[in-house]
């Protein structure tokens, strides 16, 4: 049976952090749904012939900025609800301070269906496409101060060396792949959404480049 109270690593009582994860999946799922009302069908009356495919096809494809816009938002909601999993693995127990943490990430996923609309109808506008940027870079500095907050105050359970420089690179890398994005906006905005690709590499490489920089600055004896 599950308790509300979870022994942290200084040996105090706290709440758990069901309720905090409990929340945050309801708020993504809102987040996601809210995400499909920038898509728009097609009215008839836009059409000479309702019947015609080709003249449908056409109208579709002029929402194809709309569409693309969606789906990159849509990957990324999911990334972060995957990465504010992964953090929360590590927290056993919760204040007050952590879940304000919390409602600052969840603040950057509510906003997400409005800067994603915003892409969406002004994709080649490189104003539209930082918003959307800036609110990715809210999103990545949330979810990595909540997990700082979590240590400072001793929530979380005892990590290796590896696995905490591993997400100090995850995170560094995810800031810089986003600020690189808001700076190529201006020279092209379609190359700036590719930027956001690297965002799904991000956690392998770093994973992979902090286990060999530790590798190589152990003592020999230590390897």
């Amino acid at each position: 049976m599950s308790t509300d109270s979870a022994p942290t690593p200084s040996g105090e009582n706290l709440p758990g952090v069901e309720r905090l994860l409990a929340l945050s999946d309801g708020v993504v799922a809102i987040a996601i749904t809210l995400l499909v009302l920038q898509l728009n069908v097609p009215l008839p009356a836009r059409l000479h012939d309702p019947a015609s495919a080709s003249q449908l096809a056409t109208q579709l494809g002029k929402g194809a900025d709309q569409l693309v816009s969606y789906v990159i938002s849509f990957y990324v909601v999911a990334q972060f609800w995957l990465v504010h999993h992964r953090v929360f693995r590590q927290i056993a127990g919760q204040r007050e301070g952590l879940a304000w943490w919390n409602f600052a990430f969840l603040f950057t996923i509510t906003l997400m269906p409005f800067t994603s609309n915003l892409l969406g109808e002004y994709s080649a506008n490189p104003l539209a496409v930082d918003i959307f940027a800036v609110n990715l870079l809210g999103a990545t500095l949330a979810t990595y101060l909540t997990l700082v907050y979590g240590r400072r105050q001793d929530l979380t359970a005892e990590t290796s060396a590896r696995d905490t420089h591993a997400g100090q690179v995850r995170a560094a890398a995810s800031v810089f792949v986003i600020v690189l994005s808001i700076g190529v906006a201006w020279v092209n905005t379609g190359a700036a959404k590719y930027c956001w690709l690297l965002l799904a590499v991000v956690p392998s490489v770093a994973d992979r480049w902090s286990g060999r920089s530790l590798s190589v600055s152990a003592p020999p004896g230590t390897r």
